[in-house]
């Protein structure tokens, strides 16, 4: 399927049978965001509203996301994103790294081939069968549910913030379940390209660093490669209720921000 290997016994009768209902010519990305949202229709859900009491459990569970992980695997954009991200976790000194919400796994099968890499965990609570079996034969690579505590030389979250309805308390985990001195890498999209990136989250697409280096994480690079991918060390003093507090202030400043730099965006484009 769209030049991608795929073995029709790895999936359930729910899977197989949106698989066959699919283009046969590859989608573009705004396609592949659409079908998306048709999704998300479907199941009536709404952005704007708690997710609490809404079906959201059900759309992730969809073939929908199996979709878009054939899509991202085959896609150069993902591809090239990708293995910027696992060259630079490869060269550093990862033993033991988390793939917080790598469902395909194409990331976490990257990361496993670095010779320094003894372990990956993959955390994802909705894997679908030909994810678990297209990593069954990775020594080195688990599903797991949680997060353990101080266990991680490198966790990489990536497109997992905007999906959740409270960001900074998952920043907050995954500072804990990482070691003193380790890196967490932070690749966000935190704009409407699909409905299932939350607005609330939208706050943080220009405070989000700095909300970081509030907290206490050392900002390290951008990834060549994968820019909108932020790596940060863990350090010793880290501050939640200072980051709690500067959280409030980017809920009501971050949409005033977006839409200013917005404006500048749009007028140096009429002023060229």
């Amino acid at each position: 399927m769209w030049g991608y290997e795929l073995n029709f016994d790895d999936l359930n009768d729910a899977e197989a049978n949106y698989i066959n209902g699919l283009p046969q010519a590859v989608p573009d990305v705004e396609w592949v965001w659409s079908e998306m949202d048709r999704i998300w229709d479907e199941f009536g859900l709404d952005n704007k509203r708690p997710l609490t009491g809404q079906p959201i459990a059900d759309f992730y569970k969809h073939p929908v996301w199996l979709m878009n992980g054939i899509f991202t695997a085959i896609d150069p954009d993902s591809i090239r994103h990708r293995c910027a991200m696992a060259e630079f976790i490869k060269n550093q000194s990862s033993a033991y790294v988390a793939d917080y919400g790598g469902g395909s796994g194409e990331l976490a099968i990257r990361i496993a081939e670095g010779i320094k890499v003894t372990e990956v965990d993959i955390i994802e609570p909705f894997p679908s069968g030909l994810s678990e079996d297209k990593v069954q034969s990775e020594k080195k690579i688990n599903f797991v549910n949680l997060l353990g505590k101080n266990k991680y030389d490198v966790i990489v979250a990536q497109d997992v913030l905007e999906h959740v309805e409270n960001p900074i308390a998952l920043v907050i985990g995954m500072t804990k379940a990482v070691k003193p001195e380790g890196l967490i890498i932070f690749a966000n999209c935190f704009y409407p390209v699909i409905k299932c990136h939350l607005p609330k989250t939208f706050h943080l697409r220009h405070t989000f660093t700095i909300l970081m280096k509030i907290f206490g994480l050392q900002f390290i690079c951008q990834i060549p490669g994968a820019e909108h991918a932020l790596v940060f060390k863990k350090t010793t003093g880290l501050h939640t209720k200072r980051l709690r507090l500067f959280e409030g202030i980017s809920k009501f400043i971050g949409p005033s921000v977006n839409m200013l730099l917005l404006l500048l965006v749009r007028l140096r484009r009429v002023f060229r």
